[in-house]
């Protein structure tokens, strides 16, 4: 499966640590954002503020599954994906999306219904290990 893991950038180490976890159990990471740059302020850095908005976006809409980490304060950005994660599975029946963390009080939509909440990532690891089990017994 094609996975789109988001976080905010300074927990990017978060993110390729989960990415190689990813891969191990067979996985595809649907578009690897953790090699942008920190591009603040944007509008004085509008040619890849576009590009990283249009990549980062064809990551969500290409995954089948979307996970969002959570941190103590949320990410303009991750909250745009999981918005257009949101918006995607509604239209298209996917992603499934995940949000992960110790802060699933923070923003609204981590309560949507199509929105599983799981305190820790080796839920989603062993969930995704348990569903990759049952594909293979069929």
């Amino acid at each position: 499966m094609k996975i789109y893991v988001a976080a905010r950038l300074h927990d990017k180490e978060k993110v390729l640590d989960l990415h190689a976890k990813l891969r191990e159990l067979g996985h595809e990471i649907s578009h690897d954002w953790t090699t942008h740059k920190n591009i603040k302020p944007y509008q004085a850095n509008l040619k890849l503020a576009n590009d990283y908005a249009a990549v980062d976006m064809q990551g969500v809409k290409a995954a089948d599954i979307f996970v969002l980490l959570t941190n103590s304060e949320i990410g303009a950005g991750s909250a745009g994906e999981l918005g257009a994660a949101i918006a995607l599975n509604l239209i298209m029946g996917k992603p499934k999306i995940f949000v992960i963390g110790e802060h699933l009080a923070n923003n609204l939509f981590y309560y949507h219904p199509i929105v599983t909440r799981l305190n820790y990532l080796a839920e989603l690891l062993e969930l995704l290990a348990e569903e990759d089990n049952s594909l293979k017994v069929m």
